[in-house]
């Protein structure tokens, strides 16, 4: 039996809470993972305004921010409990048409962006005539997808929880100051000095978080890499190129 992967991507506006709450704070997408009956939301900002007009507006919708914690420039927030269950949560209106979502769904100037996967193509009009009865739904893309790779969500568990607090402070530094920009604007000595440090142990914390987040990387490339092109034999140990002594 033959059979076929789309991805369909769409925006909607209707009378659902975070889609509500996106358009009183343009410019800022919240990103939603409904995780285990309960929701991760990952806001990119740390104006504590903004964050205490969200809280506000997200207990206004009944529900409690349990736990949160600061990421970078963005705050992470899981709520107590999914929306599901009393409210007229997108997730209710696709799986009613045997759709899976391919997380996070965005909420951005009053609209709800999503990403969702199914065998069924046809079944694409039933889902968008119920996003319609509610609001306005538009398409944004529709395409098959090859069964050898399918769409892969990286968890950020899987690239940072090898990384010592140490590493990921000399990586995020190193973003900072502008160690990665092109052209290089500083050097590792320069962010080691104002980290207080000699450069030899920030060389050390930052090639180490490089190395685990490149091997953590890697196998999601490779799966890529497998759908855009055939693999590429690896060369043996023999064969690889030899460095001659003093070029290291």
């Amino acid at each position: 039996m033959s059979m076929s992967l789309w991805e369909v991507s769409l925006r909607a506006q209707y009378d659902y809470p975070f889609i509500e709450i996106s358009g009183h704070h343009p410019g800022i997408p919240i990103s939603m993972w409904c995780v285990w009956n309960r929701e991760l939301l990952q806001v990119p900002t740390q104006d504590e305004a903004v964050l205490k007009a969200l809280e506000a507006a997200i207990r206004k919708a009944g529900r409690t921010v349990d736990r949160w914690v600061e990421a970078g420039e963005m705050r992470v927030m899981m709520l107590q409990r999914c929306t599901c269950g009393n409210l007229d949560s997108p997730w209710n209106i696709w799986e009613a048409h045997e759709f899976l979502d391919a997380p996070p769904a965005i909420y951005k100037d009053g609209w709800g962006y999503f990403r969702l996967l199914t065998f069924d193509e046809t079944s694409t009009r039933g889902l968008f005539r119920d996003f319609s009865k509610r609001g306005p739904a538009e398409l944004l893309g529709k395409r098959e997808l090859s069964l050898q790779v399918l769409p892969t969500s990286i968890w950020v568990n899987s690239l940072f929880a090898e990384m010592t607090s140490k590493q990921m402070d000399a990586l995020l530094k190193a973003h900072r100051y502008g160690y990665y920009r092109s052209p290089r604007t500083v050097t590792t000595e320069s962010v080691a000095n104002a980290l207080g440090v000699s450069r030899s142990t920030y060389e050390e914390h930052l090639r180490k978080a490089e190395n685990r987040i490149v091997d953590a990387l890697i196998p999601y490339l490779q799966l890529f890499a497998a759908g855009e092109k055939p693999m590429e034999k690896l060369p043996t140990r023999t064969s690889l190129p030899q460095t001659a002594p003093g070029e290291a």
